[in-house]
């Protein structure tokens, strides 16, 4: 299966600023050219307790086959902004609706750097949160997910701690998530440690 996909990403000094030159998504990591990507975790509220909708990544997709992943997640493509593309990226893999995905709240910025199979990583994530209504069920639109499921938070965690299902970087996203909503608090040994991991 060719690596190429045919979406051109933006080249760029800074975050948001005036493109370079486009290049192709596959060759970015080849040049350890920084990448940006939205992120959102979608979460329901139940008697009380937070659980997080998660998604499975097709097993013929090209990277990550079968993984777990975020409600929603995507590559931030040349032309769209940060939020154009989460609300694309919303209704495209989920279908959750424009207005709720255009009101979902900016919750942070993950960065880091790693090397991987396919070259070095160097990524912004945009970090959504998105409280969705308790009947609400993400449908899988684009044949990039095959799955959705609620799972009480606590169940996501012990995941993230304890096995390597998720794709390395919605892990990431998780424990941001874990954190902001006190699951993972400063009794944590490594507390102030993993807080500062994620913004390398």
């Amino acid at each position: 299966m060719s690596p190429w996909r045919s979406e051109p990403y933006p080249v760029t000094v800074t975050p948001g600023g005036r493109a370079l030159f486009v290049i192709e998504r596959a060759a970015v990591p080849l040049f350890g050219i920084r990448a940006y990507g939205v992120h959102l975790n979608g979460y329901v509220r139940e008697a009380g307790r937070l659980a997080l909708w998660i998604a499975r990544r097709s097993r013929t997709k090209q990277t990550y086959p079968g993984m777990l992943d975020n409600a929603v997640a995507g590559g931030l493509p040349h032309g769209l902004t940060a939020r154009e593309c989460l609300v694309k990226e919303c209704e495209e893999e989920a279908g959750i609706p424009q207005a709720w995905a255009a009101a979902a709240p900016a919750v942070g910025a993950i960065t880091y750097t790693g090397t991987m199979p396919e070259g070095l990583r160097r990524d912004v994530l945009y970090c959504y949160d998105l409280e969705l209504p308790a009947g609400f069920r993400p449908e899988c639109r684009d044949g990039e997910l095959e799955a959705f499921t609620l799972m009480p938070v606590e169940d996501v965690a012990a995941i993230v701690r304890d096995t390597t299902q998720f794709k390395f970087n919605c892990n990431l996203v998780i424990i941001d998530f874990l954190i902001r909503h006190g699951i993972i608090g400063p009794d944590e040994p490594d507390y102030v440690a993993i807080a500062k991991g994620l913004r390398q």
